[in-house]
Order: C-alpha cells, then sequence, then structure tokens
C-alpha cells in the first residue's frame, strides 16, 4: 500500500496541482510469502543549495543485517571560511589542473558516462548497437532500468488523487517489470 505524503503543493499550471518534492510511505508485501517491508521514499524536483546537487542515499535495514549507501557524498566532504560546507566528488571528475595547467577533468565518471551516451547513440544510429547491447553493458540509464522507480512514485500519486491513504497495487510483468499502477482492488 501507497499511503503517500505530499511534501509540498505547488500549482503552476491552474486546475492542475503538482509536486515539486513527494515523500512516500510504503508498505510492501511479498506476493510469494506474505510478509510485509517498509520503505520511505522521496523525490524532489526543486531543491535549495545544499552541500551537494542531489541528495542520493538508501538506508535498508533487515532481519539480518543492514546497509547504507550514500552516493552524493562518496565519503568527502569539507569546510572552508569562503566557501563553506561541501561535499566533494572526486571521482565525477577532476577540478584541478594537471602539472601543466592542462584541464583533466576527462577521466572522471561525469565525463565518460556522457561518452558512453554520444557513443550508444551513434551506434544505434549506424546499427551496430541495439537496445539490448546497451541494456546488457549496464553503462546507461534506460527506461527499463528506470521503471520500478517511476512505478513507485506514480503509485504515490496515485494514492494522493484517491485521498491519500489509500492501498494501491503496482502491477508487475513476467519478466518483473512494472506494467500498470491502480488501487488496490480495482
Amino acid at each position: 500500500s501507497f499511503p503517500a505524503l505530499p511534501a509540498s503543493v505547488v500549482s503552476l499550471v491552474p486546475g492542475r496541482p503538482c509536486e515539486d518534492s513527494i515523500t512516500l510511505l510504503t508498505q510492501w508485501r511479498d506476493v510469494a510469502t506474505g510478509s510485509l517491508g517498509t520503505a520511505v521514499y522521496t523525490a524532489s524536483w526543486v531543491s535549495p543549495k545544499s552541500d551537494a546537487h542531489t541528495q542520493q542515499h538508501m538506508h535498508y535495514v533487515g532481519h539480518a543485517g543492514e546497509l547504507r549507501v550514500d552516493q552524493a557524498h562518496r565519503g568527502y566532504s569539507g569546510a572552508t571560511d569562503a566557501g563553506g560546507y561541501g561535499s566533494y566528488n572526486p571521482l565525477y571528475m577532476r577540478y584541478v589542473p594537471d602539472a601543466r595547467g592542462r584541464f583533466a577533468g576527462q577521466a572522471g565518471y561525469g565525463y565518460v558516462s556522457i561518452e558512453h551516451f554520444v557513443v550508444a547513440a551513434a551506434g544505434v544510429n549506424d546499427g551496430t548497437l541495439s537496445l539490448s547491447d546497451i541494456e546488457a553493458e549496464g553503462q546507461l540509464a534506460l527506461a527499463s532500468t528506470t521503471l520500478p522507480v517511476t512505478a513507485i512514485l506514480e503509485a504515490g500519486r496515485t494514492s494522493l488523487d484517491a485521498g491519500g491513504h489509500v492501498p494501491v497495487t503496482i502491477h508487475y510483468s513476467d519478466t518483473a517489470l512494472p506494467e500498470s499502477v491502480a488501487v488496490a482492488g480495482r
């Protein structure tokens, strides 16, 4: 079930309310075993200036352990009188020139991810790569890899539209991809 809690609602288009952020308190049920799990999801499209461009983190607690992932900070932070507190991501790109004063950021994953996209697009355009090839490489975010999160957000939106605290079901295909989202029992 998806009791959805909007963090804030703005209406930029008259008659069409939309959130700039949404928080979902969810209860998951394993269809095979009936066991329950709880998760909290927050997505925001408008963020104030912060210590990192995006706050990407996950904390999982299970009956036999836990896992913490902090993608935004990658373990580096610092503060200066001039710049204040900041989280540094040295793997995104190199922010200082090399010993000869030249740009040296092209080996970071920021530039490499753009390169992967350009190479994939060229390969699809010239027929040397298919979507299946790109999906198998696992280098780029594709609709199939972002669809599960999109379905969770859509379930929250569906719950809000039905008055909130309304159970919503995500229906999955045989390949474990979300196919539809509906108020439970409909």
